[in-house]
């Protein structure tokens, strides 16, 4: 709004350059930088004394735009509106400076300095510029730079300074310096070396100066300089295999560097390897004389370096002049390397071309096995089975002791799913018992045809040719875990860590071990750490610690890891089903009804996800819901009408809506199509239970407990004998329930009553105490405490469990009602004459309480109410009668 109306107020006056100026503020405001450029020009040719706007314009094509030209005219206008403006004399000598104009450099930065003493950012650049010609007037320039400013932001001061201290031979002031910079910001990587220098060259303290380079390399991996100054200080303390290690990645990160070659030539001859060596100084002398000579030279460097296209190229413009049979081949590897299979085929069978014999009789030469064999890892990549496994065999032809095409000529028969790979495997063995991934692809052979004794031999003499190797010890482990041995498993993946600590997949594995053993806190470590090297294994890490979770009961981090695994692969039905039960678990029944309707439109045929959100609207506890409940499992049924979880879903929600008759026919289909069904057992037994026929309940709880015995299922047949008044069975099913299960509080509770039943209170109590151990929240067993303890004379333990038990349910009447008459009986009537109104006011209209509230009215003196709650039980009383 503030840009249109100072638009419409330069509309009114084009010469008002403070509105240009305004409206060039905000158009800088808003990013648009172009405008507001012209606009401060619009303000320059209007007001050229207006010189905010001019200083605007040449920073920003300093800082932004880097056009040194017309950022040193624009500081030029300044400085003629403002000569004594340091800021903008300080701008343009940087400019000119980047210019290469080193004078007029030098002259703006000391007018700078001339016009603001304290201005450090030019003594700084002048002393850059004076470093060389005017050593002392440099030293002296930074060194009034740190002076005015010794912050981070001028970092470089130090550095510069401390560059020349040992240009000028002081070495410990350079020390002082360098450190000081490192103090400020340990990133900067040339200050590390410059320490190490130091102290290799000045101080002969070569430990010190490994280490300060090691510094460089962890702060930049790639700085070539700090990789060859520490190989030069390992090679002077004759550590001649790390100074090859780090002459050799020097080499990896600029190959065209002659001087490299000639420094791990050096190496390599102390180290007594004399081909190596020649090999390199051969290579230096090539790149000296401007990457070799001939085309298959100049091909190979170009290969080395990487450059593939190039030496293509080369190698093609050569094939067409002088076509042989080793240029083919060398381009076909090239093209190999380059991952141009079909191209590196086409090279290869024009090698060939040349390699055929004139008569059919004669013997193909020796080097076309090689050619076949490099046509058929082509055909590998490409992939073409079939066409590979024919290269392989041709090169076998050729050459029939030739182990390496052996090896991939049974990897290609396996990927056909021929039965003769293991045949193969065999022959390149015996060609050359060394062969150490034959010794791997066949123990996954044997593996994947369950033989895992005969797998784990061969990963032993596979880990005896090479002890290093990851891949043997993670196969190892992986056939240990097939065959239970936990523990060797996890000894194998622990000794592949200790080879490669950043092995993602020997965490996972031995993070599916402790899984599996219940080892959950190592288990959670190992998933996190896979889950922090990389996004290689994310997705079942997340799903398996999930399942972890969800296994020990901790839904709620459970839903987050099903959470984060559903945004990975939102098109995998069953992830969204397990994060549909974590929800449900933890009673978000909304939010499990949402994810389960996903799940389904992702797979419409999903029956477990049709019974899970019938569950869900089962808990709703609503009469619509149960209907939507009753459609969800009647659909999973349509779907497969065999489906017996989804049929006895249905039948308890039958159950819950008071269809007993239907309930029982939906369990009976169930154990019609399958008679040992548990469940199916257990839910008629309850139904029948509920249908006052007793026997028949005994007879499927029976069954079931024959098919499988639970404490659940004891119990139940415990409450079966109890309806039956065989309270001795019954007592003995509770006691089976208990040793069963030693934490089921269901049945210590049930065990209980029947001790209480038979007025065995000691024992009742103690039962009473065992089921609270296992289930604090019950407020029902400590409400059956509580009574015992009063039938006991406990009458202040009673108190104790009455008031936790209202704690837990504070809208139970029973409760209020038996504390009253506790209070009764030891004359406090006051406080049961509050518990009996309390109980009434939870369930109004009980006559039994009405009347016992009268008879402590009565014992108050309070006639006239307690003959109103007198009359009022004898009139609801006489309702009920009616």
């Amino acid at each position: 709004m503030a840009i249109v109306n100072y638009t419409q107020t330069i509309k009114l006056d084009p010469e008002d350059y403070d509105a240009f100026f305004k409206r060039a503020e905000m158009y800088e405001k808003r990013g648009e930088m172009l405008l507001a450029l012209e606009d401060y020009r619009e303000v320059t040719r209007l007001m050229p004394s207006k010189t905010e706007a001019l200083f605007k314009r040449a920073t920003y094509q300093f800082d932004v735009n880097k056009n040194w030209i017309q950022a040193i005219k624009d500081f030029t206008e300044l400085v003629a509106q403002e000569p004594h403006n340091a800021l903008a004399r300080t701008y343009r000598g940087r400019a000119c400076a980047k210019q290469g104009l080193f004078v007029n450099a030098v002259e703006d930065l000391s007018a700078a300095v001339h016009l603001d003493p304290y201005n450090s950012v030019a003594f700084f650049y002048r002393g850059c510029l004076l470093r060389k010609a005017h050593p002392k007037q440099a030293l002296q320039d930074f060194s009034v730079s740190v002076l005015l400013n010794d912050s981070e932001d001028n970092v470089m001061a130090f550095f510069h300074r401390g560059i020349l201290y040992m240009d000028l031979n002081r070495h410990e002031d350079a020390i002082a310096d360098f450190e000081n910079v490192l103090r400020l910001d340990k990133a900067i990587a040339g200050a590390h070396v410059n320490l190490g220098l130091i102290y290799m060259t000045k101080l002969d303290n070569y430990t010190k100066a490994i280490q300060k380079f090691g510094n460089a390399i962890k702060v930049d991996p790639t700085y070539v300089r700090a990789l060859v100054c520490r190989g030069e200080a390992f090679h002077k303390i004759h550590d001649l295999k790390n100074a090859l290690l780090d002459f050799t990645r020097a080499i990896h990160l600029r190959p065209d560097h002659q001087q490299y070659y000639m420094y791990r030539g050096e190496i390599l001859l102390e180290m007594k390897n004399l081909e190596l060596a020649s090999f390199c100084v051969q290579h230096a002398a090539e790149l000296s004389q401007g990457l070799g000579s001939s085309p298959t030279q100049q091909a190979a460097v170009q290969s080395f370096l990487q450059n593939y296209s190039k030496a293509i190229e080369i190698l093609l413009s050569t094939a067409k002049v002088q076509p042989s049979a080793p240029l083919y081949i060398l381009l076909g590897k090239t093209q190999i390397k380059a991952k141009k299979y079909r191209e590196a085929v086409e090279s290869l069978e024009k090698a060939l071309d040349f390699m055929k014999p004139w008569q059919e009789r004669q013997e193909w030469p020796k080097e076309a096995a090689e050619v076949y064999y490099l046509i058929g890892m082509c055909h590998m990549e490409i992939p073409n089975h079939l066409k590979a496994y024919e290269a392989f065999n041709d090169a076998i032809r050729i050459n029939a002791h030739y182990p390496e095409a052996f090896y991939q000529r049974g990897l290609t028969r396996m990927k056909l799913r021929q039965a003769k790979g293991i045949v193969d495997f065999n022959r390149a063995l015996a060609l050359n018992p060394k062969l150490f991934q034959a010794y791997l692809s066949r123990a996954a052979y044997y593996g994947m045809r369950g033989r895992y004794s005969k797998a784990i031999v061969n990963c032993n003499e596979a880990i005896r040719l090479q002890p290093r190797s990851v891949r043997a010890y993670l196969y190892r482990g992986a056939l240990k875990y097939y065959i239970q041995a936990y523990k060797l498993a996890i000894k194998d993946l622990c000794t592949a860590l200790e080879i490669d600590n950043t092995c993602s997949l020997a965490y996972f594995n031995r993070a599916v071990c402790y899984h599996t053993t219940k080892d959950y806190g190592k288990a959670l470590r190992d998933y996190g750490i896979v889950l922090m090297l990389g996004e290689e294994n994310a997705l079942k890490v997340l799903i398996n610690r999930g399942l972890m979770y969800f296994a020990q009961k901790d839904y709620r981090n459970a839903k987050q890891d099903f959470s984060q695994a559903a945004k990975e692969d939102p098109r995998d039905p069953k992830i969204r089903h397990t994060l549909g039960l974590c929800c449900h678990k933890l009673n978000q029944l909304e939010d499990s009804v949402l994810v389960f309707t996903r799940a389904l439109e992702n797979n419409p045929f999903f029956l477990d996800a049709y019974i899970s959100r019938g569950n869900a609207f089962m808990d709703y506890g609503h009469q619509l819901t149960n209907l939507l409940a009753r459609r969800d499992y009647e659909r999973a049924l349509h779907l497969d009408p065999m489906c017996l979880p989804a049929r006895v879903n249905l039948a308890y929600n039958m159950q819950v809506c008071g269809k007993h008759q239907q309930a029982w026919e939906q369990f009976t289909a169930c154990l019609n199509i399958n008679s040992n069904y548990h469940p199916a057992l257990e839910g008629r037994a309850i139904v029948c239970l509920q249908m006052s026929d007793t026997f028949a309940a005994f007879l499927d709880l029976n069954k079931a407990i024959k098919l499988s015995a639970s404490a659940e299922l004891l119990t139940n047949r415990g409450v079966v004998n109890q309806f039956m008044q065989d309270h001795n069975n019954a007592m003995k099913d509770y006691q089976a329930a208990i040793k069963k299960d030693p934490t089921y509080a269901l049945a210590y509770f049930n065990a209980a009553n029947v001790y209480f039943h038979n007025r065995q209170f000691r024992q009742a109590h103690e039962y009473y105490s065992k089921t609270l151990d296992h289930n604090p929240r019950d407020e029902s067993a400590c409400l059956n405490r509580a009574i015992t303890k009063v039938l006991m004379r406990d009458a202040r333990g009673a108190l104790e469990d009455f008031q936790q038990a209202i704690k837990l349910s504070p809208l139970s009447a029973h409760v209020y009602f038996n504390r009253g008459n506790l209070y009764t009986s030891l004359r406090r009537y006051e406080l049961a004459e509050k518990d009996y109104s309390q109980a009434l006011k939870l369930q109004p209209d009980d006559p039994l309480v009405h009347k016992r509230r009268a008879e402590v009215r009565g014992k108050l003196g309070r006639r006239q109410d307690a003959i109103l709650d007198y009359k009022r039980a004898i009139e609801i009383q006489s309702k009920k009668h009616l």
